[in-house]
C-alpha cells in the first residue's frame, strides 16, 4: 500500500498519527484502529482480485469446454462407432467361419457309438424237436439220452438274450464330384466378397460424414455472413436514426432498415436451427452424443484449379462394385461345378472297431476297414436340368455385370461433367462477389452523398449477401462433387 492511500484511509476513519496531548491508553487505541483499517482494506483489494478472476474464468468456460472436431476425426469416429460398420465387420466374420465349415469336410470325420439291449426272453432259441427232419430228429435224440445227459448238454440251443457293444468309425471321403472343392472355393468367394461389401459401407460411411461435415461449415459460414449484414445494418439504423431525428429522412426510410433487420434476424434463426440439426445428423454418424460446445475445425478451402479427369474405363475397371460383379459370376460357375459333382461317383472309405458281446456270451475285439463306392443312376435326367438352368443364371449374371459396367462407365464420366460444373460455378460466383462488393461500396458511397434512396442500398446489400451465400454453396457443391468423383475413381 503506498503512502497516499494510506494517509487517505486514516483521514476516512479520523486516525491521527502523533499522539499529541493524548494519554498512551488513547494512543495505543488508536494505532489498533490503525492496524484494522489496513487489514479490511487489504481483504477488500484481494476480494476484487479474487472476484475479476473469477469473473474471467466463468467467461472462459465455454470455450475451455468447446470440443473441436476435424474432418479426420469424424471419420475415424465414425469408422469406429457406426452401427452399420460393425455390422458389415460381423457379416465378414461369419462369412469366414462359413469357409472353416466347408474345410472340415476335408478331414475324416470320426463318431463314437456305444448300445447294449436285454430281452425277457432269448431273440434266438433252438432244440432238437426244433428239427424238421425226423429220423435227424431222432438220431439226436438217440444221442443226446446216451451221451449228452451224462455230460450235462442242454438239448436247446438259445442266444441273444442280452449284450452290448461300443465303438469307433472313421470315414474319409476320397473323391465326392468336386462338391468339396468347389464348395470351398465358392465359401472362399463369399469372404472376398463380404470384405468387399464391408469396403463399400465404409466408404458410403465416410461420404455421409463428409457431406455432412460440410453442410455444417456451410450454414457456419452463412451465419457470419448474416452477422457481417447485421453489424452493417446497425450501422446503418444508427445513421438513419440521427438523419430521422434532425429531419433529414423521413420515416419510411427507418422502416425499411428496421424491416431488413427482422428478415436479417429471420433468416438468423433458421440458419441456427439449420446448424443444429445438420450437426446431431454428424454426431449421430459418427457415433458421439450431441453438445452445444461441437464446433467444427476445418473450413471449407478455396478452390484454385480443377481436379484432373481419370479415364472412366480403368477407374470403373477398379471399383469394389465391379470386382463383386465378377465375383458373382465365378460364384455362379462354381455353382454349376457342383451341381456336376452330384452326378459323379464318390467314393469313400473308413476304419471301424468295436468291443462288446451281442450273440454269445464272450466280449471281444473286432474291427474292420471299408470302401463305399456310390454311383448315381437315376438322376441324370433332374441333374441334367439343373445344370442347365445353372447356366442361364451364369448367363444373366454375366448380363449383369456388362450391362452395369457400362452404366458405371457413364455414372463416371457424370460425375466428372457435375465437377467441371461445379469448379465453373465457382469461379463464377467468386466474380459475382467481387462485383457485388463494389456494388455495395459503390452504392454505400453514393447513398451518403445523396445520390440514390436508402432502397437501393439495402438492395445493394442484399445482393451482396445473396453472393456470399451463393459462393458458399458454390464451393460446397465442389467438394461433394470431387469427394463422388474421387469414389467412384480412386474407391476414397
Amino acid at each position: 500500500m503506498d503512502n497516499y492511500k494510506f494517509l487517505k484511509m486514516c483521514r476516512r476513519h479520523n486516525i491521527l498519527l502523533t499522539p499529541h496531548k493524548r494519554d498512551s491508553a488513547q494512543c495505543g487505541a488508536r494505532k489498533i484502529n490503525v492496524w484494522y483499517a489496513c487489514r479490511r482494506y487489504a481483504t477488500w483489494h484481494d476480494m476484487k482480485k479474487i472476484i475479476l478472476l473469477g469473473i474471467i474464468l466463468w467467461m472462459l468456460v465455454p470455450l475451455l469446454s468447446a470440443q473441436p472436431l476435424s474432418l479426420d476425426s469424424c471419420k475415424s469416429m465414425a469408422l469406429r462407432n457406426n452401427a452399420t460398420v460393425k455390422n458389415a465387420t460381423l457379416d465378414v466374420l461369419v462369412a469366414r467361419q462359413v469357409r472353416q465349415q466347408v474345410l472340415t469336410k476335408y478331414f475324416p470325420n470320426v463318431s463314437a457309438l456305444a448300445g447294449g439291449y436285454y430281452a425277457l426272453n432269448p431273440l434266438v432259441e433252438f432244440g432238437i424237436d426244433d428239427i424238421g427232419n425226423a429220423e435227424a430228429r431222432q438220431w439226436l435224440h438217440n444221442m443226446y439220452a446216451e451221451y449228452g445227459a451224462a455230460l450235462g448238454l442242454p438239448n436247446s440251443l438259445s442266444m441273444c438274450e442280452k449284450g452290448y457293444t461300443v465303438g469307433v468309425t472313421a470315414v474319409q471321403p476320397v473323391f465326392m464330384g468336386g462338391q468339396i472343392v468347389n464348395g470351398s472355393r465358392l465359401a472362399k468367394l463369399g469372404e472376398e466378397a463380404a470384405i468387399l461389401q464391408q469396403e463399400l459401407t465404409c466408404d458410403k460411411l465416410l461420404q455421409q460424414v463428409e457431406e455432412t461435415y460440410w453442410l455444417v461449415v456451410s450454414l457456419q459460414d452463412k451465419k457470419q455472413t448474416i452477422e457481417q449484414a447485421m453489424v452493417f445494418l446497425d450501422t446503418l439504423d444508427r445513421d438513419v436514426t440521427a438523419a430521422f431525428n434532425a429531419g433529414l429522412v423521413t420515416r419510411n426510410d427507418k422502416l425499411k432498415v428496421s424491416l431488413k433487420q427482422h428478415d436479417l434476424q429471420s433468416n438468423m434463426l433458421k440458419v441456427n436451427n439449420g446448424i443444429t440439426l445438420a450437426t446431431m445428423a454428424l454426431c449421430q454418424l459418427v457415433g458421439t452424443e450431441y453438445s452445444e460446445q461441437l464446433w467444427l475445425s476445418d473450413s471449407i478451402a478455396d478452390v484454385t484449379a480443377i481436379y484432373p479427369q481419370k479415364d472412366a474405363a480403368a477407374a470403373v475397371a477398379g471399383r469394389k462394385e465391379y470386382q463383386l460383379l465378377n465375383l458373382n459370376v465365378k460364384a455362379e460357375q462354381l455353382k454349376k461345378k457342383v451341381l456336376i459333382g452330384e452326378t459323379l461317383p464318390h467314393l469313400t472309405v473308413g476304419l471301424g472297431g468295436s468291443y462288446g458281446q451281442l450273440v454269445f456270451d464272450r466280449s471281444k475285439f473286432n474291427g474292420l476297414a471299408f470302401a463305399l463306392l456310390q454311383v448315381p443312376l437315376t438322376n441324370w435326367w433332374e441333374a441334367s436340368t439343373k445344370i442347365k438352368q445353372q447356366q442361364l443364371q451364369i448367363q444373366k449374371a454375366e448380363n449383369n455385370r456388362d450391362d452395369l459396367t457400362r452404366k458405371m462407365e457413364l455414372e463416371v464420366r457424370q460425375a466428372w461433367n457435375n465437377v467441371s460444373e461445379a469448379y465453373s460455378q465457382t469461379e463464377l460466383m467468386k466474380a459475382t462477389v467481387h462485383d457485388a462488393e463494389v456494388n455495395l461500396e459503390t452504392s454505400a458511397t453514393n447513398y451518403r452523398a445523396g445520390l440514390i434512396p436508402i432502397s437501393d442500398l439495402l438492395e445493394a446489400q442484399t445482393i451482396h449477401r445473396q453472393a456470399q451465400d451463393q459462393l458458399i454453396d458454390a464451393k460446397i457443391s465442389y467438394q461433394n462433387a470431387l469427394l463422388r468423383y474421387q469414389l467412384l475413381t480412386e474407391g476414397k
